[in-house]
């Protein structure tokens, strides 16, 4: 939900519980409108974290690790050089507005006492952190300066006053009765949806919240005004009063909705819109916890677009190589020359020298076609000859090149679709940092050093971490997902007498069915095909055909690219994604149809 008043009212009440009091050590910038303070109070540390930004301002408590730049920022060093060391003393959100004003007392560089403001201003894309020294309400900086040419209203220049935002004149939900209530939406006019009338009247309320107060009242979610009768209104207003009083009495539960585990919205309340599965707990930590999920999937997908975008170049760079070198190799220029010679050096006693062009039967075709050969008239015929038997051991040796380089560029593009394939079908950070590892090592990213970041140590890398299945026999199955985790599950994981899968002819997963030395069942089989089947290119077709073998007939060429093999013995199954799709939902019709994912 949008960070509303009401929100940010349960956030500041737990703010002044852990941080009234508490010293500011260390202030931190890791972000451009991101700054994080890390207060300590008796043994307990805390970080709290205000951001700036248009679609995620938002102020509080934060557990986690945040990478800070190299360069300390001016902002950041403005607010360590007057905060640092000071004390929390207040922490006040005026109304249920959307302003956080954070007081700070301490000394100044002369050791006069002084006390600050750090007001954080959440308003979408006007969003703002103020550094205020509040004695003469004076700004210091702050993390965004404007001047009148950007707002009428107010300038934010070191040196100004400060002045607050323009007021909502909106109204105060917890001095409201049922008479003020029902009197105010009327005028919001018939055709207002009720929702929208809510969240435009009164103070606090974000869309969100205001539907709500919808849903609560067990109306339908876009009636109008015009639709609602005094038994409606009576709803609406109870649903209303009952969610501001428990907000603000602290009774109401925050609460965090997942989906599938993944957290996708977050209330100070327990949201009777959202349903599904929600957790409790304090609004501080389901805030973080619901921002850190939102920053990994930006991150992720992010990564996962770089990734994607490099793959694609190389591919068309290759292919538009394999398209020189395939027309170079259905050239015939090279067998001409070597014709022309032939037929000039049969032919020197009837040339003579000083002609443009010779005229010669052509004693390979059976009707002793003419042929037509250019000649320099500067040279002998005999030189000419020469000439054309230069021309053709060039060419012959660039058509055996091509030869080459056509092999090479195919086994480049079969590699780089399979990395396609692995990025395509990656599910968290961790996947994309293992084949960003590969590609890096192969020489197509280059990764820039982090200058804030230690020298790496010389530990032993990670492992790589494949999928691993429970067969319906009670038999492993492992997964890899990337060239990394092939290479690992078949030459490191795998026994010689174990079964090795992959879908025939196209990019995919090496799946490893570990029998123990014993004959997989056609059951257990059946569910690894389906399982190579869906970790391919393959995934949205039926009826794959999936090759396997034991793992002792695999092989890895020397000087292969990572996930290359070569393999013998094969015999050929046909599997069908859709059935792995049940497996990994855990939807089987029965013990022997069903994979569970083990720990």
């Amino acid at each position: 939900m949008p960070f509303d008043g009401l929100t940010l009212y349960t956030v500041t009440r737990e703010l002044k519980e852990h941080l009234t009091g508490s010293r500011i050590e260390r202030i931190y910038q890791p972000a451009a409108l991101e700054i994080i303070l890390v207060c300590r109070r008796y043994r307990e540390k805390y970080h709290l974290l205000a951001a700036a930004t248009a679609d995620a301002a938002r102020v509080h408590l934060t557990e986690g690790d945040h990478r800070n730049p190299a360069k300390i920022p001016f902002f950041c060093s403005t607010l360590r050089r007057h905060l640092e060391g000071c004390r929390i003393s207040e922490i006040i959100q005026p109304g249920l507005e959307r302003i956080l004003y954070l007081t700070a007392a301490g000394t100044d560089a002369a050791g006069r006492p002084v006390t600050y403001q750090l007001i954080t201003e959440i308003m979408g894309k006007h969003s703002n952190i103020i550094l205020v020294e509040a004695a003469q309400n004076k700004i210091v900086d702050a993390i965004k300066r404007y001047s009148h040419a950007l707002s009428r209203h107010r300038e934010v220049l070191p040196g100004q006053p400060y002045v607050p935002p323009p007021a909502t004149g909106k109204k105060d939900p917890r001095a409201t009765s049922a008479e003020e209530f029902t009197a105010d939406l009327v005028a919001c006019g018939s055709a207002s949806a009720a929702a929208v009338a809510i969240q435009r009247t009164y103070e606090g309320f974000s869309l969100f919240s205001a539907r709500e107060i919808v849903y609560r009242a067990e109306l339908p979610p876009d009636i109008t005004l015009g639709e609602c009768g005094l038994y409606e209104f009576r709803r609406l207003y109870l649903a209303f009063r009952d969610l501001v009083t428990a907000v603000i009495a602290g009774t109401a539960t925050p609460t965090l909705a997942l989906t599938n585990g993944v957290p996708v919205d977050f209330a100070p309340f327990t949201s009777a819109q959202l349903g599904g599965e929600q957790i409790q707990g304090p609004l501080n930590r389901l805030i973080d916890r619901f921002y850190a999920a939102r920053a990994e999937i930006t991150a992720f997908r992010a990564k996962k677009q770089r990734l994607t975008d490099i793959i694609t170049r190389e591919i068309k760079r290759l292919n538009r190589k394999l398209e020189e070198v395939t027309g170079l190799l259905a050239d015939t220029t090279c067998d001409r020359y070597r014709l022309w010679g032939e037929l000039l050096t049969a032919n020197l006693y009837r040339l003579k020298a000083g002609t443009k062009e010779a005229i010669l039967e052509n004693y390979y075709t059976p009707d002793l076609t003419p042929v037509v050969i250019p000649l320099d008239p500067s040279l002998t015929p005999a030189e000419n000859a020469q000439r054309y038997f230069r021309k053709y051991a060039k060419a012959r040796t660039a058509r055996a090149y091509a030869a080459e380089e056509k092999e090479r560029l195919e086994m480049e593009l079969a590699y780089l679709a399979s990395v396609a394939t692995a990025v395509e079908q990656a599910t968290d950070l961790s996947d994309l940092a293992e084949i960003a590892g590969e590609l890096e090592r192969e020489g197509y990213l280059t990764t820039e050093p982090m200058p804030s970041k230690p020298a790496p140590s010389k530990k032993k890398k990670d492992s790589p971490q494949p999928v691993k299945f429970s067969a319906c026999d009670g038999c492993t199955i492992l997964v890899g997902k990337n060239n990394r985790q092939n290479d690992y599950v078949t030459f490191r994981l795998a026994a010689p007498e174990d079964i090795w899968l992959h879908a025939r002819g196209i990019p995919g997963a090496h799946v490893i069915l570990k029998c123990g030395g014993q004959d997989p069942s056609p059951e257990a089989l059946a569910e690894a095909a389906a399982l190579a089947a869906y970790f391919s290119r393959a995934r949205h077709s039926k009826n794959v055909p999936v090759d396997w073998t034991y793992r002792a007939n695999v092989e890895r060429p020397k000087g292969a690219r990572p996930g290359f093999v070569t393999y013998t013995g094969e015999k050929t199954i046909y599997a069908d994604p859709a059935a792995a799709v049940k497996f990994l939902q855990g939807r089987g019709g029965d013990k022997t149809s069903s994979l569970n994912p083990q720990p």
